[in-house]
């Protein structure tokens, strides 16, 4: 994983946040992910079933796995609770092997109750360039 921060009070529309990559996601990484959040749908740690049952050429990865990586654009360049909402899409199944390019870029800023709220849309894409997922964040960036 490449992660690096950036001073987001700084940041404009158009601006954006600095990439995060999964790294090739391993059958591994899903079993720990799938025990962690207590998903254990066989979809996602049983390769007999994934390809059996659901006829999927291998387990996917879970969707909220995907989510997390969008959430921590957000987090890894904010002070600790300044996210304000955070929405996603899921657009396609992310597989085994997959290296998702995370991004962010800001769409959009506001004041509310003195604060400046940034307004970021993010994507998770695999190399290839399709989308697994899209959302926005909105982040506290403090006072003007």
């Amino acid at each position: 994983m490449n992660e690096q921060t950036t001073d987001i009070a700084s940041l404009q529309i158009g601006d954006s946040l600095p990439s995060i990559q999964t790294g090739p996601i391993s059958r591994h990484t899903i079993a720990l992910y799938a025990a962690g959040s207590r998903d254990l749908n066989p979809i996602h740690t049983d390769i007999d079933f994934a390809q059996g049952k659901a006829r999927l050429p291998d387990v996917i990865v879970h969707g909220m796995f995907v989510m997390g990586y969008l959430a921590r654009l957000g987090t890894a360049n904010a002070p600790a609770g300044a996210v304000r909402r955070i929405k996603n899409q899921f657009r396609a199944m992310t597989n085994v092997k997959d290296n998702l390019i995370c991004g962010g870029k800001v769409v959009g800023s506001k004041l509310h109750n003195g604060s400046r709220i940034l307004t970021c849309a993010l994507e998770a894409a695999r190399e290839d360039g399709s989308v697994v997922a899209a959302g926005e964040i909105d982040i506290d960036v403090g006072s003007e």
